[in-house]
């Protein structure tokens, strides 16, 4: 028997005659999400909701990603998604529908290109994102709402001048989400100079060797992996090199000596020195009381990994 597919809702909203977007505000809005509702829906115009209080889990697609107060919705038309409240429990957004083609197109009239192209950035994917991590977006939001709630003289131009803002804050979402998948494309280029790292730390590693592992040359290389890591090469070894030695310090009795070399070390003074610029602290200070610079070197961990 053939598996049943999913529904789908479509939902058709209408902006009114000479509004500048349809906004559904107040306490109507208060409910427990997704109680009656279990189907996935999209819409034709812009979402963009925010969370004033409440906790549950919102569907963008393929991805599930919990929401709690402040976070804020950006669904683009054709995405399918639904909001789902913790079950037994109300939460309250409120929303707003914007026609993005009417935006774009008064930006730059005479040059249809460049709307599409505007537009096929801001519509590539849904956001869901904490306020307190995006102020500025978060005032351009309520401001909106804010205007549409209250309807004061010169309403709708305000409204307007807001939503291009808010134009201007989605494309820097657009560059930081390109901007990720092009670094998690850089590292999966690098992949090659990052295992030689974690298989040679012990012996001197010359950024040849790792240009070559990643089947680049060498300039290439060293662009690509600061841009990837955020960190030059050297510096990545060196990181990886005490991280090892603090494992070592930690569940062996070795000697500082013993330790520099077997972590990759040509000299005690250049193990000193990398380990005092990376954990702020000498490997004899932190041997002492390693349990107190935990977190120093999870820090460190996460820093060499960022992004990934």
């Amino acid at each position: 028997m053939a598996k049943q597919r999913e529904k789908v809702e479509f939902r058709y909203y209408e902006i009114g005659e000479d509004e500048p977007v349809l906004a559904l505000l107040g306490e109507g809005w208060i409910r427990e999400y997704g109680k009656e509702i279990k189907c996935l829906h999209f819409h034709n115009l812009m979402e963009i909701g925010y969370c004033h209080w409440g906790t549950g889990e919102v569907i963008l697609g393929q991805e599930h990603v919990c929401y709690s107060p402040g976070t804020i919705m950006i669904v683009p038309p054709r995405l399918p998604h639904t909001t789902n409240s913790e079950k037994g429990t109300l939460s309250y957004w409120e929303w707003m529908y914007v026609d993005l083609e009417k935006i774009v197109s008064e930006l730059n009239r005479y040059d249809p290109l460049f709307q599409k192209r505007l537009l096929k950035r801001i519509q590539r994917v849904g956001y869901l994102l904490p306020g307190e991590e995006n102020p500025g977006l978060t005032r351009l939001i309520l401001g909106v709402m804010e205007e549409a709630r209250q309807k004061k003289p010169y309403y709708k131009d305000c409204i307007s001048g807001l939503l291009r803002a808010c134009m201007a804050e989605f494309l820097r979402l657009s560059d930081d989400e390109e901007r990720i998948m092009r670094n998690k494309t850089h590292r999966a280029v690098i992949s090659g100079a990052l295992d030689y790292v974690a298989d040679h730390y012990g012996h001197e590693i010359k950024i040849c060797q790792l240009a070559e592992a990643s089947s680049m040359s060498e300039s290439h290389f060293r662009r690509v992996f600061e841009e990837s890591m955020d960190m030059k090469p050297v510096d990545y070894i060196n990181l990886i090199r005490i991280q090892c030695a603090c494992e070592l310090l930690k569940k062996t009795e070795k000697s500082m000596e013993e330790v520099a070399v077997a972590s990759g070390f040509s000299s005690i003074s250049s193990f000193n020195r990398n380990f005092k610029k990376i954990l702020n602290i000498s490997p004899y200070q932190w041997k002492r009381s390693a349990e107190n610079y935990e977190s120093k070197l999870l820090y460190c961990r996460i820093s060499a990994q960022k992004g990934w």
